[in-house]
């Protein structure tokens, strides 16, 4: 039995795995934005809060590997059907898109969270002011991302061709990121609070 008839045998395990990689991921990325932001009220992250950030980096970490494991699983047991899904094609190039914004996260976020001034203050230096932009970019980022894939991943079909699917995406992400860096000024202002429901 040559490999792509036997993933197509196999094709509702591969497919429930790649699902489980999608709720872990996407589990992972919505209770670090809902702990982040409850982690913010008093305008300051602790170690002990970045230490609970990075459990959560780890399930989402955990989560991606599951989905490109099997997604590229799914891609060789009909290379031709998924060479031409434009579902899929826009989800592994979110996916892509989640893996660069998480090494950003890890790498230059997170490190530095706990040194981010989140009231404003005067003579600021411009690294500050980096930082902080770049924190809640990269939060925009991975939320609309995940969001993203998870509606493809329920999706039965493709909405559009490939470059409208992604070229919306992109649109989109655009719109996310600079609606967080207003809402970055107006918090970092003073002007909003992080509601009580959180």
């Amino acid at each position: 039995m040559d490999v792509p008839s036997f993933l197509q045998e196999n094709f509702r395990y591969i497919l429930g795995f790649h699902l489980v990689g999608i709720v872990l991921g996407f589990g992972g990325a919505l209770m670090a934005d809902i702990f982040f932001f409850r982690f913010l009220k008093d305008r300051k992250i602790t170690e002990e809060e970045v230490r609970t950030l990075r459990v959560f980096s780890r399930i989402i970490w955990v989560g991606l590997a599951v989905i490109v494991f099997s997604g590229f699983l799914l891609f060789l047991s009909s290379i031709e059907f998924y060479l031409n899904s434009a579902k899929f094609l826009t989800k592994m190039a979110v996916v892509g898109v989640i893996v660069v914004n998480g090494l950003v996260l890890n790498f230059a976020v997170t490190p530095k969270l706990t040194s981010i001034n989140f009231i404003e203050r005067e003579n600021e230096d411009k690294k500050m002011r980096k930082a902080r932009s770049l924190a809640f970019a990269s939060g925009a980022i991975s939320t609309v991302s995940w969001w993203t894939a998870f509606i493809l991943g329920v999706l039965q079909f493709s909405l559009a061709p490939f470059p409208i699917m992604f070229g919306s995406y992109l649109i989109i992400l655009a719109v996310a990121v600079l609606v967080s860096q207003a809402v970055c000024k107006l918090f970092i202002s003073g002007k909003i609070n992080i509601p009580d429901i959180l």
